[in-house]
C-alpha cells in the first residue's frame, strides 16, 4: 500500500529561504532512497506555510527511508526557524 507523507512548516518570515534550502538538501539526499516514488515541496503564500510531501511504496519503505532523509537535515534548527512547531503525518492510499 502506497503512503503519502506530509510535513507542514510554519517558517518565520526571515527564515523562509532557510527552510526552502533545507528542503533542497532533503531532495538531494532522496536520490536512490529505496521505495521513495516522489518528493516535493509547495508554498502557501497566503498562509506562510511550506508543505513538503513524499510518496512511498509502503509504510516499511517510508520508515526505513526517513532515517536517510532525516540525517540530511539533522542540523536544521527548526525550533528557531519556525513560528510554531511543524506537523508530520502519513496517509495510506485509499484508491
Amino acid at each position: 500500500m502506497r503512503i503519502l507523507a506530509q510535513a507542514v512548516h510554519y517558517p518565520k518570515p526571515e527564515h523562509r529561504d532557510d527552510i526552502i534550502a533545507a528542503m533542497g538538501r532533503l531532495r538531494a539526499a532522496s536520490s536512490g532512497v529505496a521505495g521513495l516514488e516522489e518528493i516535493g515541496g509547495f508554498e502557501d503564500p497566503e498562509g506562510g506555510r511550506i508543505i513538503a510531501i513524499s510518496v512511498w511504496s509502503s509504510m516499511e519503505a517510508m520508515q526505513a527511508g526517513m532515517a536517510t532523509l532525516g540525517a540530511a537535515i539533522a542540523d536544521v534548527p527548526f525550533a528557531e526557524w519556525e513560528r510554531q512547531a511543524h506537523s508530520l503525518a502519513a496517509f495510506p492510499q485509499v484508491a
